[in-house]
């Protein structure tokens, strides 16, 4: 007997901007004798890749909206089903076809090649849900997508090997005999206790301000993040387009803690979201997400299912096992001289006329600004907000991910540190951009790697120059 199957279809197109990646055609299924649920949908994005050294990956969710949009955050975020997703059709011939890879807690899944390539990719698939408890016949179906680095499992070292530039950079380093510079650190096992202290051997820094770079001190436990585990890092920066996908997807009330825009040079400042129609609108939809407050960052990153990142998986996504270099930037090299990518006069970060990511590979990478493991923008766009090892609020972070769920705008992790206004937990590393014709320095808009100048200051408030990017732990 041929299955009935109940078949609604939804958005026609959802552009998600990162390396043009995108969704269509998202129809929700369900199949009136199993009663499974499913979500086909076309994914695309351009550039992709998978090497021998990394790859590449988009994290998928949905969310089931209730319409209209009630007071509280009353959501529902979709569960992914362990198994049972399948391509439908590859409609770029001689491309690889997809790896699904479902997380234990199963807020979203990954979706990669799973074999060796470069270039671009367009599938229909097929993803199936678990059967939420709550009835979603008259409710609508949300599905996002952001594109990923995976950052291979291994050890790697910290700091610089300049040592005319580790005490005013205030870089990790190993102590010798009180507090002197013996070498670089390396983290070896993501479960090691790593103590922080003048002892020779420990893992230390310089503080010239305890607010600034923190109180040199204390103890990194097994569930402190290092860097060591393999982990997903969004490989662009959080952009307008995916924080008004945030916003028009969260109660009335959730917003007016969460939407970002507003004082005199907010619109001169490269901030371009607003409220237009009944909905949040982004007028450059892939540019930075800047003007992005801690508690706006977090908010986001539970609602995507992602987590914040620490100062080591910065080090460890910027430099992967290469051992540092004199005063290196994200790109591996001593040198800006060779970049190409910036910030223009029109505020949309860019590559010089005439290039473009396609022809990002493993040589030129000092020229596209792209990290050891090419992930973008690491330094010269917005500042990158980081889980501090520089006092306590930070050293209690155990790298538990979002839900997929908040609370009256509010992310709901204990481990996460909490408030604009705090001043515990996190820093910022990466240097950013505030405006066109700017100064360059030795710290705007690029920071080298080991640069900790505001690596403990956790200023949390909305800024020209303040972004963030998440991660999410590979089971």
């Amino acid at each position: 007997m041929k299955k009935a199957s109940l078949i609604l279809l939804l958005w026609s197109t959802i552009p998600c901007f990162a390396s043009e990646l995108k969704i269509q055609q998202v129809e929700w299924q369900r199949d009136d004798f199993s009663k499974k649920l499913s979500v086909k949908l076309n994914l695309s994005w351009k550039n992709a890749w998978y090497n021998p050294k990394n790859h590449d990956a988009v994290w998928l969710f949905f969310k089931f909206n209730p319409y209209p949009y009630g007071e509280n955050d009353n959501y529902t975020h979709a569960k992914i089903a362990l198994s049972g997703h399948k391509l439908i059709q590859n409609h770029i011939p001689g491309s690889p076809v997809p790896h699904f890879e479902v997380p234990t807690d199963q807020v979203g899944l990954f979706v990669y090649p799973k074999s060796s390539y470069r270039g671009d990719f367009n599938w229909s698939i097929l993803v199936e849900l678990e059967n939420p408890s709550t009835n979603i016949d008259s409710r609508n179906i949300g599905a996002y997508a952001i594109e990923m680095v995976m950052i291979p499992q291994g050890k790697f070292t910290l700091g610089d090997p300049d040592t005319s530039t580790a005490k005013p950079y205030f870089a990790l380093y190993k102590s010798g005999q009180n507090g002197l510079f013996k070498g670089l650190f390396q983290v070896e096992d993501e479960n090691q206790n790593i103590s922080i202290s003048p002892s020779e051997g420990d893992l230390y820094y310089h503080s010239a301000t305890k607010a600034y770079q923190g109180d040199q001190t204390g103890i990194l436990p097994p569930a402190f993040p290092k860097g060591v585990q393999a982990f997903y890092l969004m490989k662009y920066e959080l952009n307008q387009g995916q924080y008004v996908d945030f916003l028009n997807s969260i109660s009335s009330s959730a917003t007016y803690q969460r939407a970002n825009f507003g004082g005199r040079d907010y619109a001169q400042a490269r901030g371009g979201i607003y409220f237009d129609q009944a909905k949040y609108q982004a007028k450059s939809p892939h540019r930075p997400a800047n003007f992005i407050s801690w508690d706006d960052a977090m908010a986001y990153a539970d609602w995507a299912g992602l987590r914040p990142y620490t100062e080591l998986e910065y080090e460890k996504a910027c430099r992967g096992t290469a051992p540092p270099l004199p005063n290196e930037y994200p790109w591996n090299s001593s040198s800006k001289e060779q970049l190409i990518r910036f910030v223009d006069q029109n505020d949309e970060l860019v590559f010089l006329e005439g290039f473009t990511e396609s022809q990002l590979k493993e040589q030129n990478r000092a020229q596209f600004g792209a990290s050891f493991y090419w992930v973008m923008d690491l330094s010269g766009s917005v500042w990158e907000r980081v889980i501090t090892l520089g006092d306590p609020t930070g050293r209690a972070f155990m790298g538990s991910h979002g839900d997929g769920v908040i609370r009256y705008g509010f992310a709901t992790n204990e481990d996460w540190p909490k408030g604009s206004t705090e001043t515990a937990g996190f820093g910022f590393r990466g240097g950013g951009h505030y405006r066109w014709g700017q100064l360059n320095g030795g710290l705007n808009p690029n920071a080298t790697i080991a640069n900790r100048t505001f690596a403990a200051w956790s200023g949390g408030m909305r800024s020209k120059a303040y972004g963030s990017r998440f991660v999410r732990t590979k089971n």
